[in-house]
């Protein structure tokens, strides 16, 4: 459970003089009577929560009093709520500006109360908020405790047994209960100071008093009543934009706030149990001339669906480095496209090798993020006998949509049985075995056309061919037809060679290299 800042706006019109302009500024939000929040320039000036208007105004003359725009708070927790999805699917509104958790259920999940408070704590500040956080077995339970942490009417904030959590509701504050302030001064004057003092009262005197409401509050708040809730609900598709306080001229500082939005992006996908191949990050610029754009984008993908803000983030972050805005950038939108259901890894014994993929192609996806899609490239086996066809060489992104479908292997051509090399004189050769693979491990990009001396293929020094002749005629149908007879030649120094010899025109050519 935790209590987030409002989000303030300034007001229409406010009164200004010789004096208050010359002090130092500062800051409170205030509704039409009182200050709610001060920042720390106004709380040195004396300046606190309770102040009147004129007094605050009489402490700090500089102090600028901020209106409470409800629209864009009930947008900024719904923006966190979506971000907190990531955790639990339970997430509430209550008041005093609250979110409400169930993680009961998800408590083994991410290793106990403690790391799961500190990963709560570390959304919340990502997301640009400051909450105090406070955990009990109930909602009520919770939402007191956080509500006595920031007045600091106790050091204890986290309870995990109901019979702990009411002893530490007996002894709060009763003007930390939602009714305090409805009913102050009766409260006041029947000399309840602790919740406990209430509890101990006659029920029919608190009944005909302050109504059936605080009975029942107090038993939600004890685990002692059932406390049903209305859970936040994520929108079926994500579209999420954020206006940015001051315009941004650096694509790199884009990363900062473009970071709330990958964190709800992240919730989002949590709570709808999918993943994510690729999204499209929107720039809205500031108009600085006629001839700059209202709006760009970036389209970010990646080959495996993922739901990891730390690796969207990362990919974001090499994007955006790689990229120059076209003017001042202030605001920003980001939209979910090619969203896929989500396959969360079993837990094995030992590794699988399926882990062992997925985390090979974050690795070549953070590669290409950096260097480029293009530069990162796969091989596949074609089902072609020319062996300059043989292979092909796509980017990862290309082939890992690919994966699933597995080209078939390449045949391997019939040696032809009858066939001899040609005719040449020997001349001496060192004791070198035959490579053991038919194939050359570096091919040309394009057959060498070799010169001949008598009737021998002559590639710096003359060739002479090992092995028998193995003929490769394919290609008929695309118009690209071969037919050709191989050969494992070597030099007088042991080089061996992988050769071709046109079987129209009888021309010699290097195809490939043998280490």
């Amino acid at each position: 459970m935790l209590p987030a800042p409002s989000t303030p706006r300034l007001p229409e019109s406010a009164d200004t003089d010789t004096d208050a302009a010359s002090a130092p500024r500062c800051y409170a939000l205030a509704d039409h009577t009182r200050i709610l929040i001060a920042d720390l320039d106004a709380l040195r000036l004396g300046v606190e929560p309770g102040n009147t208007r004129s007094h605050a105004l009489a402490l700090a003359p500089g102090l600028v009093l901020l209106e409470a725009d409800p629209a864009r708070e009930t947008r900024a927790f719904e923006a966190l709520a979506l971000a907190l999805l990531a955790y639990t699917p339970k997430v509430s509104f209550a008041q005093s500006h609250t979110l409400l958790l169930e993680v009961g259920s998800g408590l083994r999940l991410f290793g106990g109360v403690r790391a799961l408070l500190a990963k709560v704590a570390a959304t919340v500040a990502g997301c640009g908020h400051l909450a105090r956080i406070a955990c009990a077995p109930t909602a009520w339970g919770a939402w007191t405790l956080a509500q006595a942490r920031v007045t600091r009417s106790s050091r204890r904030w986290r309870v995990l047994k109901e019979t702990t959590l009411a002893r530490m509701l007996d002894s709060l504050p009763v003007t930390l209960a939602p009714f305090a302030a409805q009913h102050d001064h009766a409260l006041t004057q029947i000399g309840c100071a602790t919740l406990g003092d209430l509890r101990r009262l006659p029920r029919d005197g608190i009944v005909r008093r302050f109504g059936d409401g605080v009975l029942g509050w107090l038993a939600q708040a004890r685990g002692e009543a059932p406390d049903p809730r209305v859970w936040f609900a994520a929108p079926p598709s994500f579209h999420a934009s954020l206006e940015l306080q001051a315009r941004v001229e650096s694509a790199e500082a884009l990363l900062f706030a473009a970071r709330r939005l990958v964190m709800q992006l992240a919730g989002w996908l949590a709570a709808q149990h999918a993943a994510l191949s690729g999204f499209e990050l929107r720039l809205e610029h500031e108009l600085a001339s006629r001839h700059a754009p209202r709006t760009s984008s970036l389209a970010i993908a990646w080959a495996s669906p993922s739901r990891d803000a730390e690796h969207l983030l990362w990919l974001l972050r090499e994007r955006l480095n790689q990229t120059e805005l076209a003017a001042p950038v202030i605001g920003l939108a980001l939209v979910a496209s090619q969203v896929s259901e989500y396959a969360a890894p079993s837990d094995t014994l030992f590794p699988m090798a399926e882990a062992a993929e997925a985390s090979l192609g974050q690795l070549f996806e953070r590669i290409g993020a950096r260097l480029g899609e293009q530069n990162v490239l796969q091989l596949f086996v074609e089902d072609d006998h020319r062996p300059e066809l043989a292979m092909s060489a796509r980017p990862y992104r290309e082939s890992g949509a690919k994966r699933a479908r597995k080209p078939r292997k390449a045949g391997k051509p019939q040696q032809e049985a009858g066939a001899s090399a040609p005719v040449q004189s020997a001349f001496d050769l060192p004791e070198v075995p035959l490579p053991t693979q038919p194939r050359p491990a570096w091919l040309l990009e394009k057959p060498l056309k070799l010169a001949t001396r008598g009737d021998r293929p002559v590639y710096r020094r003359p060739l002479k061919t090992l092995t028998r002749t193995e003929r490769i005629e394919s290609g008929w149908w695309d118009g690209e037809g071969v037919g050709r007879d191989y050969y494992v030649a070597a030099d007088d120094q042991g080089r061996m060679f992988w050769l071709y010899r046109e079987r129209i025109g009888g021309q010699w050519y290097l195809q490939g290299l043998f280490g």
